[in-house]
Formats: C-alpha cells, sequence, structure tokens
C-alpha cells in the first residue's frame, strides 16, 4: 500500500498557493480491462509496455500513481471500482485535485505534462478543440466531488481551464483501444524514432 502525501490532498482553500500545489500535484493513470484489446497496457511499442511509457513520462512531472484492474510491472494500487465515474468519483473525495492521464496513450510529450500542470489554477483544466471536443483522459479534475454521469460533466464548469488543442504535440491524445491502433502507434513510434524525436 502507498502512503500518500497529506500535502497534496486538499487543494480547496481560496488562499493556497498555487506554486506549491503544482509541485506537490498528484496524477492518477486508471488501467482498466480493456474488451476490444485484452492486455493492451502490456503490449510492447520500441521494447517497453505501453504502460511504461505513460507511467516514465508521468512520473517525471506528477507524483504518480496507477489504479489497475490487472497485474503490472509497475506499483500500483488496486482498483475496485465498478466504473472510471465512481473512480474519479473517490479520487476527488481523497485527493480533491488531480491529472487524470490515460495509460493507453503513449505518445505525450513530458512537454504536454508540463502545459497541462502549467495552466491549474485551483479549477479543472482540460484540452479542447474549441468546438465541443475534449480530451477527459489528459486532464485536471479539481473541485468539490459530487456524483457526476460521464467525465464531461465532472470536468466542464462555469471556472474549466480550456488550453487549445493545438498547444500540445501532434499524437499527444493518441491512445490504443483496437490491434488497428496497435499496429498504427508501432508506425507513429517508427516515425518518430527515424526523426530524432525518440531516442533508439
Amino acid at each position: 500500500m502507498h502512503t500518500i502525501n497529506k500535502d497534496v490532498i486538499s487543494y480547496r482553500s481560496a488562499t493556497l498557493d498555487f506554486s506549491k500545489i503544482l509541485r506537490a500535484m498528484i496524477a492518477i493513470i486508471p488501467v482498466k480491462l480493456s474488451e476490444r484489446l485484452p492486455g493492451k497496457h502490456l503490449m510492447k511499442i520500441g521494447g517497453k509496455a505501453i504502460i511504461e511509457h505513460v507511467h516514465d513520462k508521468v512520473s517525471k512531472v506528477f507524483e504518480t500513481f496507477i489504479y489497475s484492474k490487472v497485474e503490472l510491472p509497475l506499483p500500483f494500487i488496486s482498483d475496485n471500482s465498478p466504473n472510471i465515474m465512481s473512480l474519479i468519483y473517490n479520487l476527488r473525495k481523497n485527493y480533491g485535485s488531480f491529472a487524470l492521464i490515460g495509460g493507453d496513450m503513449p505518445f505525450f510529450t513530458v512537454e504536454d505534462l508540463n502545459t497541462l500542470k502549467a495552466a491549474y489554477n485551483g479549477h479543472p483544466v482540460v484540452p479542447s478543440d474549441g468546438e465541443g471536443d475534449y480530451e477527459p483522459m489528459f486532464s485536471i479534475y479539481a473541485g468539490e466531488p459530487e456524483p457526476t454521469k460521464n467525465l464531461r460533466e465532472a470536468l466542464l464548469t462555469d471556472n474549466t481551464v480550456y488550453i487549445p488543442r493545438k498547444s500540445f504535440s501532434q499524437n499527444a491524445f493518441f491512445n490504443i483501444n483496437t490491434k488497428g491502433d496497435f499496429d498504427q502507434a508501432v508506425k507513429i513510434y517508427e516515425d518518430l524514432k527515424k526523426t530524432g524525436k525518440i531516442k533508439k
């Protein structure tokens, strides 16, 4: 069982020093069972499991915790929640504010994470295309916890901070749900390696 730093538990006071919060903010990486591509988080791209690609980058920016329904080669907390909304509600009760980063998104960069983190001001933060398309699995959740029907409802408030999608790298939000996605991810990885954006 992990010990949580009490400094990252609650960010609700209006008098908080956000520079300190940014240094202490945690990130949650949820790992759910996949019906379309079983075992996808352990599938390897460039010799490394997808979840390892994600964790290695997130842990450079945030204090990181994986909540998983499957066994992993990394430290994790068992996720017994019935669905993602229940998990998020409980996380909001426990931590107040946190970044939620999808465990099947291997191509965002450390710079993308810093862009997300820097926008936090005590309210939810979400990448958006400005036309109603959001990235709930690469966002910061904040505010008083209330049961919600979906991720959009949990994120979008009168005070939500929206970051244009163009502020992030080209493949930041590419996620892997099917064998076709995985095959495309392998190609993206090889292309990035050829251009020197990923070191061998």
